[in-house]
């Protein structure tokens, strides 16, 4: 089986199709065979009640083997019975009593009517299936030799005319026999059917099964080819796409079957390839775009120290230089968090979002950060990481302290299956335009917004990512006070998280 799986696809179909079609073929030329053997068993039969009424004509005829013409044709073995089960004549070699007692003579039978047509001969034959006793040697008519037969056989049963003591005496060769009867037993000579079915089924078994398995594999071999010949496109147009060149598509064949899926499947990954790769080529642009101004805050502000360093005020240089490291650790942060979004917790592993939202205002708070405004909050367990949700919550409260004028308000609602995050400020608000945008990477809306003042402009981004990592959405909505920006989170809480209200 191993091995099987190592051949291509196409010799596998073929061999397939070629032992299936032997297996068919197999069990074809067997039943053509047996079918063959019974429709010809009929001539058979008939073939026997002939010989048996020759038998029944012959019986008072002085010189029994010129009355049959056995001499021109050789019959198949019979026995001819007397009402007392005695053996009147037979040719049959062995042990006759075993076998006379498997052919009992039935009751008498009313006699013939003169005028008796071969419907009263036909009601008068029976058939007797035997298995033959051993040491019994019968002879079929083809063949002038006897032979011990088959164990199961079949012999035609005749009641024939009463017979008068005279010609039982030429039967017999014993006087005073009352008149009687005769019963004849004739063997079914099943050698032609036979020979003819093993024939028939030889030459399907020689020619047909062979050639016809071979003409089925071949053809099975071109089908799947043709078949396949999509795949080949398809894996032809894979192999020149490079890593830096997804905008070529492959084939996609006109047929909507699972090849034409295939190559549909393939088209849409190339697609999310192609946008990931611009993506990440975006990404690495802002950031070291991003990067630069830090960078270079720092550095200038060390070359100058360095450049006079008498005149230096080395303490001041150190906190400059800390600030720019804090802020390149943020960055840097904030960037290997962003390509961890996609972290989810196991089925075990449910995080009280409630609880992450209680402890960070509290902190807040403790720090002497403006106040936050609980206005609701529900019980919401979720299948992620504290890290992610905390870092989630955080910077929807950073964003909403840094352009907050006085008040910043947070709701946690759980309704229909899904938990609704609300955090809103009454600061100078979000555009209609740009409630898309805010969510983008590295986007400031406007020169309040900077790099001095605002975030690294990942902070949205993050949470965004974070939702849609657990199902959800993260939009920006117009706020409910009508001034201000409000910001709404969408997760699904799956059913072992559950969700009950209670009083914040």
């Amino acid at each position: 089986m191993r091995l099987l799986r190592l051949l291509p696809i196409r010799i596998r179909a073929a061999l397939a199709a070629a032992l299936a079609t032997a297996a068919v073929l197999g069990v074809s030329a067997w039943w053509i065979g047996d079918q063959a053997y019974r429709q010809e068993l009929p001539t058979a039969r008939h073939t026997a009640l002939k010989t048996a009424l020759r038998l029944d004509d012959a019986v008072p005829a002085p010189n029994w083997e010129d009355a049959l013409g056995w001499r021109d044709r050789p019959l198949a073995s019979y026995v001819l019975l007397l009402a007392d089960g005695t053996v009147a004549r037979t040719d049959i070699i062995g042990n006759l009593d075993e076998l006379t007692a498997l052919l009992p003579p039935p009751p008498p039978m009313p006699d013939l009517a003169p005028d008796a047509g071969p419907s009263q001969y036909l009601a008068r034959s029976t058939d007797v299936s035997i298995t033959a006793p051993p040491h019994v040697f019968l002879r079929m008519a083809d063949s002038p030799d006897f032979s011990p037969p088959d164990p199961d056989v079949t012999f035609v049963r005749y009641q024939g005319r009463t017979w008068d003591d005279k010609a039982l005496e030429a039967l017999t060769g014993r006087p005073g026999l009352p008149a009687q009867q005769v019963t004849v037993y004739v063997l079914v000579d099943d050698a032609g059917p036979r020979a003819q079915a093993a024939r028939l089924t030889g030459i399907l078994l020689r020619y047909v099964l062979p050639f016809g398995s071979l003409f089925v594999a071949l053809v099975a071999w071109l089908v799947v080819g043709f078949a396949l010949r999509p795949v080949e496109a398809i894996r032809r147009q894979m192999a020149r796409i490079g890593g830096g060149d997804l905008h070529e598509r492959v084939p996609v064949p006109p047929a909507r079957d699972q090849i034409g899926r295939l190559a549909a499947t393939t088209n849409e990954t190339l697609d999310r390839l192609a946008d990931a790769l611009a993506e990440q080529r975006r990404l690495v642009a802002d950031a070291s775009h991003e990067l630069r101004t830090p960078v270079a805050v720092l550095r200038g502000s060390l070359d100058v120290a360095l450049a006079h360093p008498e005149r230096a005020d080395w303490p001041s240089v150190a906190r400059t230089a800390v600030t720019g490291a804090e802020r390149l650790e943020r960055l840097t942060g904030d960037l290997l968090l962003l390509h961890r979004v996609d972290e989810r917790a196991g089925p075990d592993r449910l995080t009280p979002l409630h609880d992450l939202i209680t402890e960070q205002v509290a902190e807040r708070a403790f720090l002497g950060r403006p106040p936050v405004e609980v206005l609701a909050l529900d019980e919401v367990l979720l299948p992620a990481g504290e890290s992610l949700l905390g870092r989630l919550v955080g910077n929807l409260l950073d964003n909403a302290e840094r352009y907050a004028a006085s008040r910043i308000t947070l709701a946690l609602r759980a309704t229909g299956g899904t938990a609704e995050l609300t955090v809103a400020d009454d600061g100078p608000g979000i555009a209609a335009a740009d409630r898309e945008r805010v969510f983008e990477r590295f986007v400031r809306l406007d020169e309040s917004r900077d790099r001095l003042h605002g975030g690294s402009g990942l902070g949205l981004a993050l949470v965004r990512g974070i939702a849609e990592g657990l199902g959800g959405t993260a939009t920006a909505v117009a706020p409910a006070t009508g001034h201000g920006a409000e910001l709404l989170v969408s997760i699904p809480v799956p059913p072992a998280g559950g969700a009950r209200s209670y009083t914040a």
